[in-house]
């Protein structure tokens, strides 16, 4: 299997995983206490796969974590400009 290279789905696998790590919680127990499948939390956390949003929200509301994007290390407009991300604009301009 391919590792994920999208560099904000590596910023949530690291840190979550040192979450974990620091926490001192086993990978299997987090799975269970979300309700999913303990390969999922492993392939999340080993950047195997970009995990759904429901996925790491389970993860995130089982660990008791709040994920704040400001936590981690992650350049949101290097990230837009890769990707080609534009900002969406309405479509009533006032002058």
């Amino acid at each position: 299997m391919n590792n994920i290279e999208d560099k904000y789905c590596i910023a949530v696998a690291d840190y979550i995983r040192e979450f974990l790590k620091d926490k001192d919680i086993d990978l299997a127990d987090l799975a269970a206490a979300a309700n999913i499948d303990r390969k999922q939390v492993y392939r999340l956390i080993n950047k195997e796969n970009v995990p759904l949003l429901s996925t790491v929200v389970r993860i995130a509301l089982a660990a008791g974590l709040t994920i704040n994007i400001s936590d981690m290390q992650f350049d949101f407009n290097e990230y837009k400009k890769k990707n080609k991300i534009l900002t969406a604009t309405s479509k009533n301009k006032k002058d």
